[in-house]
């Protein structure tokens, strides 16, 4: 039975339990907590001198409380991009579940449901069902453990990483044994990275190699798991707090969301043409987190062990230019906060495990962040500063952000992104698409 069919029953059956539940003596509206925000931004794009994006953004929320240990939350969401360029007209959605897709209005506007999920507490459970996000790790800048949700690659990574992700339907379930804290996640929703179109500004060409000179190159739709329960996601996180370190086990058995690029030298309409074939693989992650306070400062990491990450790779034996290798991937942080000042490095360091040839990139690679900020005019102000930087290609990327509160319900922002580094690098490709963007955001 598909998960469009068993979700609105299931959500049927917990509203009339949640009814059941409630105090007579309470009208509906005393129990309902509807909030919205309006946003919108503008980039203006130095290369090319015209605008890269004009977006309005809103997104209501309501939270029905039926008693003290249950609630019903829905976050919905209009997005509008006036300049149709992020995502160039509409787009199939191939990597999405039936259930999960945006509703385009036109080729400009969309509505989505971010949130809608039913969370109760009873005897120790926490049992929280619907479509929702279950957030691993705690870094800056780059990904390692936070893989649970995907990704839309609209802006690549520079939206903020509550709004890129995904919202999956699942179920997770936490409860304690003893002084361990256990989060239990079941995914059935085969949705997976939307990446985009050859065509769009953040179309990220270093994924794979381009063709020779004469070839084309033609990228066909992803083979996508489909199956309700045997292609499922399913992970376990284990917590503790002992001796000032807050500690935590996370083990993941999902489908990678970024596909293998299975590439064929193929015959299409008498032109020689590389037939991309995109399929996603199962692997396992295993990993952890660890931090402590230590005066002023805070001292955390993260490990991800991947089993089975494919690769695109240089080694013209490899089997449909694809090669497999266990990944090994660490991240080490400082955060130091004295007053009004916030300053935190991160060092990331990432190893192919297996003698493979990978498509650009080094079997051991290493990336830094630097991250400052400062508030002022009573937390009114606020000025950061993040720099993420390769070492092993010396591209990166540099933003500076400054948001200011003019008053409880409105706040002005001002950012850019400004990319450096050889084109064919991860960051460098993205250098001609450096940019200042200014927003505003409402809320009530």
């Amino acid at each position: 039975m598909k998960i469009s069919k068993i979700l609105p029953k299931l959500f049927l059956l917990l509203g009339l339990l949640g009814l059941a539940q409630e105090q007579p003596r309470k009208k509906f509206w005393d129990k309902l907590n509807p909030s919205l925000v309006v946003a919108t931004e503008t980039s203006y794009e130095f290369d090319s001198g015209q605008l890269q994006k004009s977006e309005w953004i809103i997104k209501p929320e309501i939270t029905y409380k039926f008693n003290r240990r249950s609630k019903l939350v829905f976050r919905g969401q209009m997005y509008s991009e006036f300049m149709d360029n992020l995502e160039a007209g509409i787009p199939d959605q191939h990597t999405v579940g039936n259930f999960n897709q945006r509703l385009f209005l036109d080729k400009h506007t969309n509505l989505e449901l971010r949130e809608l999920y039913y969370h109760t507490r009873l005897e120790g459970l926490g049992l929280t069902l619907g479509k929702q996000q279950i957030v691993w790790g705690e870094t800056d800048g780059i990904k390692l453990l936070d893989v649970v949700n995907p990704q839309n690659f609209r802006e690549f990574i520079l939206d903020d990483f509550e709004d890129s992700r995904i919202p999956l339907w699942s179920v997770k379930a936490e409860f304690d044994i003893k002084d361990i804290g256990v989060q239990l996640v079941w995914i059935p929703d085969n949705t997976y990275h939307i990446t985009q179109d050859f065509d769009a500004p953040f179309f990220t060409q270093s994924l794979f190699p381009s063709p020779p000179e004469g070839v084309d190159s033609q990228l066909n739709t992803p083979n996508k798991p489909r199956r309700f329960f045997m292609d499922s996601d399913f992970g376990v996180k284990l917590t503790s707090f002992t001796k000032g370190w807050d500690l935590s086990l996370n083990y993941l058995y999902y489908y990678d969301d970024l596909p293998a690029f299975y590439s064929n030298f193929e015959m299409v309409d008498g032109t020689p043409t590389v037939s991309i074939n995109p399929e996603y693989e199962r692997q396992q992650l295993l990993g952890g987190t660890f931090n402590k306070v230590f005066g002023s400062s805070t001292f955390r990491g993260e490990l991800a062990y991947v089993f089975g990450q494919n690769f695109v790779s240089d080694n013209p034996n490899a089997v449909s230019w694809v090669e497999e290798s266990d990944f090994f991937r660490t991240a080490l942080g400082v955060d130091f906060i004295k007053g009004e000042y916030v300053v935190s490095g991160q060092l990331f360091n990432e190893w192919v495990m297996e003698s493979i040839s990978p498509f650009n990139r080094e079997r051991w690679e290493t990336n830094l962040t630097l991250l400052g900020s400062r508030e002022f005019l009573n937390d009114s102000l606020k000025a950061e500063i993040l720099w993420v930087h390769s070492t092993n290609h010396g591209d990166g990327y540099v933003t500076p952000r400054l948001s200011y509160w003019l008053n409880t319900n409105t706040q002005l922002l001002l950012n850019a992104h400004a990319f450096y580094g050889k084109e064919s690098q991860l960051f460098g490709q993205f250098k001609d698409r450096s940019r200042i963007s200014f927003g505003l955001k409402w809320g009530i």
